[in-house]
């Protein structure tokens, strides 16, 4: 160590000095030695710098330390002991001093002195100057930055010492002495180089990677109020994921990788720790990094069940060091981002649905103006048997959320452990519904010896919400049926029933009932158990095992008891029907499944010349999954009191299912690069999947790649700002097993069931008796096999700028074969199902782009980034078929789910207009939407409907601002979807829908004689009473669901240590957020963010977020 003015050796602390003095326990025995010796020992072993100076500390004095598992202090007390010297601890800094020195605040207070100027220039290992870059004395906040041919002055006391630092590089410290010019070079930080990203069956070196990754850690999920984890993907460069609703306990998202591949289940493979397990029963807190592994190359040694691409999650584990207690919380209030404006003046609704009646051409009208006369006067004098509800207001209601985890974690060099704990309580924003849930993750990890390294995570997660006996989504229509004249409560608080008729309302159900009373509870559980080993053998191979248990169990609990509502002016008593029933029944419906999964590696690497490096990985696994399903259902309750089912006396059913899938695999890879310059990677899997028939059972899925990195090269060398370039290629096959169980034989049926109620058996007579039968409802092809995926994937990575750009893009190719889809039959065979055979071919093809630039100017940090996914989804083959499902649309040369239907190109404006044009119906009236004539036979028919959208985002995209200025930080997340689409025909879409309300938007833009053109609505009509004209399925319900939403709004401030001196609490963070806090949309009827192929609009909504917390460490 060098002794001068100065005697530092910086270690970057991450803790306050007073806790960690008290917790660093130091072994040392040195006789006779020097004082530098022992300061030496203490900063190699500890994370303090020492500060002294030497005309007041000679450190070549001799002095003697015994200590055995000794605090810091004891230590320090022996090796200053009778030399004069005494020792002071300011914030993470130690000082040695004469006792005759009186107590300092901070170092730089020993070398005090009229301050000097001196300059100096900042470059970088090539002698290129670095731009920017800071300069600061330690230990004060007096500083600047270099200019442009990096060049800096500054005023320093004598004997000062600079800190000098930039983005990609390693900090530098400087003495400065004497001198009046300081020439810096700054060497790259190799950190970034080195980052490691998950991958299958292991890790991988991020600018090694040849297959395309995209990643996030813990850090974008820090103390965003996600209820799911599947929420946490949005923005993820090449994942759709669309949130359709936020009912608590029911708020998972859709996440689709790189398009939809297939007609079948397009949900990517989900590995929790290797195992799989469902994201959304993993608490966000507890979760360390997400891959997202998208091309063939990545994922095909995930064989047959990669097709749709896979999600690999890492839990957080211990570290080595000390007992560390981690806590964070949240609370916060939600609202619905969206919901109709109907409304809710019963006169003007009644005559407004009068008014539509008429444009019908009908003489008689539902409401008479006398009663709508009564009405206008009982509202002044009798607010109960008159009221002028606004039932939207009634059933949503701001929402209370909070969560609270805690983490206890540490270990040292044989053990790691991690215990995690987290409760979450939410409130939904529609009456009647809540969640609560329980989540605990252990980690833990033991070095038995050199060889042997065992561990064990669990993750549990147990839930409970509670819905509406009759489910959300019928509560959600009642309340938007629900008109302003329909009474909450009678005088005495029972449920009150309006004494006016609702038309279109076959069974009125009171919101406020359906809500409150009853019982629909959901409880869950899941768990996953994964133990795993790893020995070191000779030759340095490695073996792994790994043992997984998924545990699932899931208890339904209903109860629809007998209520009744009361008319307001003759007492008459109604039940509230629920489930369409007018009697009291119970249900129970339990759910069992338990996966287990084995898989045994072995691999090995080794480096050659230091320049070859070799890597290979074998690997065997198997998997099982049994389901068991059980439900039971029964009537006749005496009351609303006793819910069991053994309290019910009639009508008594059950019904059970169960069932058991196996999969067994062979894996292997090889890595091989060379000079970190030439990289190649081959991945195969052999599957073998009991869904498909012997014979067929067996699919290989190999995938190849290669990666240059050009910055690597000689040639590159002399670029500095070329950080690192790399092009990657890789080709591959994926396949998709992803069917129901025993689709390869004849389904028989001993009696059907059908949508009516009806029930057909398959009895027949025998010597005078009937005889139990059974006959074949579906044929079924026993050669069916796998789909197969064939993907292509080219890309270029580049960081600029010493690493402060990045940029990458990458061009793909997925397609798609043997698609299993169901083959219609001919009337001739009787009406039977036809089986599913391996007919179809999708192509998916796209690009995605994305680039982030980081920097700081002094003390203020930004961040910027962004990225898109471009896809094309195309129906290649369906073997000559169009399949037409209600309004949607399969073609061969066509998306998925497209939309098929009528194209409306205006609005009658009057009677010879439409006699001028092609026939449409009798009743058609001006006013009424126009159609075109596809075809040209002068008739508007179903024969005229074309394709007019989908539900497929060719474009997602998202983005990331994040801003700090010392202490705080500022960060905004966007997220959006282009050119997609989806049809509203019903509830908050169209007006009047069977008893339903009138948006407010029909009372100023609906054509009448007067608005004409400027309309931009048909004439007022009733659903039903125009369902054949206006409301035929067409585009001018289609919405536009494009939208750009801000996601994530966050403020946080980090307390300094400085104010953190008590030692018990080592880190301080207070946040507020806002989640969904606005969105741009063409789409103004409703949440954009939906379900897409959903034409019915009573689902629950999303909603936006405020929430106010802290993180702590102890």
């Amino acid at each position: 160590m060098k002794i001068s003015a100065l005697l530092s050796l910086a270690f970057a602390c991450t803790v306050s000095a007073s806790t960690y003095g008290q917790n660093y326990k130091l072994s040392m025995n040195k006789q006779d030695c020097s004082i530098s010796e022992v300061l030496k020992e203490i900063e190699k072993n500890s994370e303090y710098t020492f500060f002294l100076n030497d005309n007041q500390v000679n450190v070549n004095r001799k002095t003697s330390v015994k200590a055995n598992n000794a605090s810091l202090e004891e230590v320090l007390e022996q090796a200053l002991k009778n030399t004069g010297y005494q020792y002071e601890i300011v914030d993470r800094q130690i000082i040695i001093k004469s006792k005759s020195v009186s107590s300092v605040s901070h170092p730089n207070a020993l070398f005090q002195s009229s301050p000097r100027k001196i300059t100096g220039q900042v470059k970088d290992a090539l002698g290129e100057p670095i731009i920017g870059a800071n300069v600061v004395v330690k230990g004060t906040t007096n500083g600047t930055i270099t200019d442009i041919d990096g060049n800096f002055s500054l005023e320093v006391p004598d004997n000062a010492i600079l800190v000098v630092s930039y983005i990609g590089y390693t900090d530098r410290t400087v003495e400065v002495g004497n001198s009046s010019k300081v020439m810096v070079s700054l060497s790259e930080d190799t950190q970034k180089l080195d980052e490691v990203v998950v991958v299958g069956y292991g890790t991988q070196k991020k600018v090694n990677l040849t297959g395309a990754i995209s990643s996030l850690d813990a850090e974008t999920l820090e103390n965003r109020p996600i209820t799911n984890s599947t929420q946490a993907l949005q923005g993820t460069q090449g994942v759709y994921v669309n949130q359709a609703g936020a009912q608590p306990g029911a708020d998972g998202a859709t996440i689709r990788i790189r398009g939809q591949g297939t007609l079948n289940d397009n949900n990517p493979l989900i590995l929790v720790d290797g195992i799989e397990f469902p994201l959304e029963a993993v608490n966000p807190n507890d979760i360390e990094s997400i891959s997202v592994l998208k091309d063939a190359a990545s994922s095909a040694i995930y064989g047959s069940r990669a097709a749709n691409g896979v999600v690999l999650v890492k839990t957080k584990g211990g570290k080595k060091g000390k007992f560390t207690v981690d806590y964070n919380n949240y609370f916060g209030v939600q609202q619905a981002t969206y919901l109709p404006n109907f409304v809710y003046d019963p006169v003007v609704f009644m005559e407004m649905r009068n008014q539509a009646q008429r444009n019908e051409g009908k003489l008689t009208v539902d409401y008479s103006d006398a009663l709508i006369e009564e009405y206008k006067q009982g509202m002044l004098t009798d607010p109960i048997m008159y009221p002028q509800n606004n039932w939207l207001d009634i059933m949503y209601n701001n929402a209370f959320i909070m969560e609270h985890n805690m983490r206890f974690s540490g270990g040292d060099d044989k053990y790691t452990y991690s215990v995690s704990l987290g409760y979450g309580d939410q409130n939904g924003v529609l009456r009647g519904t809540d969640s609560n849930k329980y989540t605990l993750a252990v980690n833990t990890t033991a070095q038995v010896n050199s060889r042997l390294k065992i561990g064990a995570n669990i993750n549990a997660h147990y839930q409970i919400y509670n819905e509406p006996v009759a489910g959300v989504a019928n509560l959600v229509e009642m309340t938007y049926k629900a008109q302003a004249f329909h009474p909450t409560y009678t005088a005495d608080g029972r449920y009150a029933d309006t004494f006016i008729r609702t038309p279109g309302h076959n069974i009125y159900r009171h919101p406020l009932a359906l809500a409150d009373e009853g019982e629909n509870k959901h409880k869950s559980l899941r768990m996953l158990a994964n133990l795993s080993a790893e020995y070191k053998l000779p030759f340095d191979i490695v073996y792994n095992l790994n043992v997984g248990l998924n545990k699932y169990d899931y208890l339904q609990s209903r109860f629809a008891p007998d209520v009744y509502e009361y008319q307001l002016k003759t007492n008459e008593e109604k039940r509230v029907v629920y489930d369409g029933q007018n009697t009291r029944h119970a249900y129970k419906g339990d759910k069992n499944d338990l996966a287990v999964t084995v898989f045994n590696t072995l691999s090995w690497g080794k480096k050659f010349n230091d320049a070859h490096d070799v890597k290979v990985l074998a690997g065997y696994s198997f998997e099982s999954d049994d389901k068991t399903e059980f439900s039971a259902k029964v009537e006749g309750f005496l009351g609303n009191e006793l819910h069991e089912l053994n309290a019910g006396s009639s009508n008594p059913s059950v019904a059970g299912t169960s069932s058991r899938s196996v999969l067994m695999s062979y894996f292997g890879r090889v890595n091989y690069g060379y000079k970190d310059r030439y990289l190649f990677e081959g991945n195969f899997r052999y599957d073998g999947s009991s869904r498909f028939a012997k014979g067929n059972r067996w699919g290989i899925f190999p995938s190849f790649s290669a990666g240059w990195r050009l910055s690597e090269e000689e040639f590159m060398k002399d670029i500095p700002w070329i950080y690192n370039l790399k092009l990657r290629a890789s080709w591959g096959q994926l396949g998709n097993e992803r069917i129901d169980l025993f689709r390869y034989v004849d389904l028989m049926n001993l009696k059907v069931i059908k949508n009516d109620g009806s029930i057909t058996d398959y009895n027949y007579p025998l010597n005078g008796a009937m005889q139990s039968g059974a006959a074949i409802t579906a044929y079924n092809d026993p050669n069916i096999t796998w789909e197969t995926t064939t993907m292509t994937n080219v890309g270029i990575d580049a960081s600029l700028l010493n690493g402060n750009l990045d940029f990458s893009f990458e061009f793909f190719d997925k397609r798609t074969s043997d698609i299993l889809r169901k083959v219609t039959l001919p009337d001739q065979v009787g009406g039977l199902d036809g089986p599913i055979r391996n007919i179809g071919e999708v192509s998916n093809k796209g690009f995605e782009l994305n680039m982030g630039y980081r920097n700081n100017i002094g003390d203020f940090r930004y961040e910027v980034n962004g990225n898109m996914t471009f896809i094309k989804n195309k129906i290649v083959s369906l073997k000559g078929q169009t399949i037409i499902d209600g309004m949607f649309i399969l073609e061969e040369g066509k998306p998925i789910d497209s939309y098929y239907m009528l194209h409306a190109i205006g609005i009658f404006q009057s009677e010879e207009e439409i006699k001028n044009s092609p026939y449409q119906t009798a009743a058609t009236k001006p006013g009424y939407l126009k159609f075109e004539d596809t075809n040209g036979d002068g008739k508007i028919t179903e024969d005229d409907r074309q394709i007019r959208g989908g539900v497929i985002p060719k474009i997602t995209y998202g983005f990331n601002i994040n801003l700090g200025y010392k202490d705080w930080d500022l960060g905004a997340f966007f997220q959006g979807v282009t050119d997609v689409y989806t049809y509203g025909d019903r509830i908050g879409a169209t007006p009047l829908w069977f008893g339903c309300g009138l948006p407010e938007q029909w009372l100023t833009d609906a054509w009448t004689p007067e608005r004409g053109t400027s309309a931009t609505l048909p004439i007022l009509t009733t659903y039903e009473g125009c369902l054949n004209e206006n409301f035929r399925t067409n585009d001018f319900w289609l919405r536009n669901a494009s939208y750009l939403r801000l996601k994530n709004l966050q403020l946080s401030y980090n307390v300094p240590a400085s104010f953190l001196k008590s030692g018990v609490v080592k880190r301080l963070k207070v946040f507020v957020n806002a989640q969904n806090l606005f969105t741009f949309s063409p789409m103004k009827d409703f949440d954009p963010e939906k379900n897409l192929k959903g034409s019915n609009w009573y689902a629950y909504p999303s909603v936006r977020t405020y929430t106010a917390g802290v993180n702590v460490t102890f």
